[in-house]
């Protein structure tokens, strides 16, 4: 049987808790679908709100392919941050290549 989750009106809170009790470690990721169902929003939403507790709020969400969870231990949490380095610095890549792009001024002429 599946427990009933008394929620808040805060559903920033209401997440944070449910990853915390119930998604404990990246073992026990839930994916994006099944918990934007359980709170009835968008995992677009989803994913603003996931975003707001870990940039606005300091507390950690980890994400994987299966899923979002709330981390065990400092290793999790570690390889979150590693995860988000290396996103940043294939943007950085992306972003120097088009600023040695621009500078070339021929780019029309490479299509």
């Amino acid at each position: 049987m599946i427990e009933q989750l008394q929620l808040t009106t805060n559903i920033k809170d209401d997440i944070t808790y449910y990853l915390r009790n119930y998604c404990y470690g990246k073992d026990n990721a839930v994916s994006k679908e099944s918990l934007a169902r359980r709170f009835d929003i968008s995992t677009r939403e989803l994913r603003k709100l996931k975003r707001e507790i870990v940039l606005v709020d300091g507390i950690p969400i980890g994400a994987t392919t299966r899923g979002y969870y709330f981390p065990a231990n400092d290793n999790e949490i570690m390889q979150i941050a590693a995860y988000y380095e290396s996103l940043h610095m294939k943007s950085l890549a992306m972003w120097k290549k088009y600023l040695s792009i621009i500078e070339r001024k021929d780019w029309r002429k490479l299509v």
